[in-house]
């Protein structure tokens, strides 16, 4: 009597944010500085930076957080480039990524202009979650 073998997938569904690349030349604290004048938001460093271990080495990248106390939505600006190398290689052309969440109360078209038009910001684009290889990164 042959036996049968089930296996089963236990896979997590993408998360419900929004990830914006951002390309800008300035130091992560003034971007932060003016994003939070463009977005109305205040966002602050966290205590330990995203680290990301590879065969060039391990690297470093600044996250910083806000949590909005009456929506309960988190915006999260991460670094893209560290001391080792980009965090998410197949992303070349962002130094930052702003991932919101998306219950946001502000439209996603209206949170890219925002974004687009705050100082310091070179370019800013949409990035689908799904099609990011390492995405997950940037929920550490």
């Amino acid at each position: 009597m042959a036996k049968t073998t089930r296996i089963r997938l236990d896979v997590e569904p993408d998360p419900e944010v929004h990830v914006i690349g951002i390309s800008s030349h300035v130091n992560d604290y003034r971007l932060c500085w003016a994003l939070n004048l463009s977005l109305g938001i205040a966002l602050a460093r966290r205590d330990r930076d995203i680290l990301d271990i590879a065969p060039e080495g391990t690297s470093r990248h600044a996250a910083f957080d806000h949590d909005d106390p009456e929506t309960l939505v988190r915006y999260t600006l991460v670094s893209n480039r560290g001391g080792a190398g980009l965090l998410l290689k197949d992303q070349r052309s962002a130094d930052f990524f702003l991932v919101v969440d998306e219950q946001a109360p502000v439209a996603p078209e209206v949170l890219l202009e925002r974004v687009r038009a705050a100082d310091f910001v070179l370019a800013a684009y949409r990035v689908p979650f799904d099609q990011l290889r390492a995405g997950h990164k940037l929920l550490q």
